[in-house]
């Protein structure tokens, strides 16, 4: 009885850099998941949605580092009219997935890089006016996000940059009170707005 409200799963893949990677589909909604994290759709909107209704201006440029299945990318094009999105993503199957699914490939002035973010940012010139960090492997940020180096080069790249950063148990939260004391002395503006089990970090 009431099978048809049990989430479904469309497609299982594994990558050498996600682990499993599922698509499935729930009351009419499809997500990318690794593990028991979305990746993409679902509860990311959720995620994002207020922090960019805040922060978010139209005509503006994006980068993306995590593009996944292209989520950010839909509402930022939807909501932002933007002068561009660039969305970097090291996995190859999560961008498939994304084409396949929810219409990566249909988002307007999307301009996508299947690249490693750390290799894009540090060989990088060029200058958005957003930058938003949402790197994750499974459920974890890779470690380059933590180091000050990388950190300087965001800041030179970006104008507002914003981290999504897990928050839900010891670990995380030590973690990314490492983050936020490491951009504070980088940034001169650093705010935090919690959603769910993330914590945003917004820094300009």
């Amino acid at each position: 009885m009431f099978d048809f409200l049990k989430p479904k799963v469309l497609e299982e893949v594994e990558s050498k850099y996600s682990g499993r990677i599922r698509v499935v589909s729930s009351l009419g909604n499809r997500y990318l998941a690794t593990g028991l994290l979305t990746q993409s759709g679902g509860l990311v909107k959720d995620v994002w949605d207020p922090v960019l209704k805040k922060y978010g201006r139209k005509n503006k440029s994006w980068l993306i580092l995590g593009l996944a299945g292209g989520t950010i990318a839909k509402i930022i094009s939807d909501r932002f009219s933007p002068a561009g999105i660039t969305g970097v993503e090291i996995d190859p199957l999560m961008i498939k997935l994304g084409k396949k699914y929810l219409e990566l490939g249909k988002i307007p002035d999307l301009e996508i890089k299947n690249q490693d973010a750390k290799r894009y940012i540090l060989n990088n010139k060029q200058r958005f006016d957003y930058i938003l960090v949402d790197i994750y492997l499974g459920d974890r940020l890779p470690d380059f996000v933590y180091d000050i180096k990388f950190l300087k080069k965001l800041r030179q790249l970006g104008k507002l940059i914003i981290f999504n950063h897990l928050f839900y148990d010891d670990s995380k939260r030590q973690k990314a009170g490492k983050l936020v004391t490491g951009l504070k002395d980088i940034f001169p503006s650093v705010n935090l707005m919690r959603k769910l089990t993330n914590l945003l970090i917004i820094c300009s």
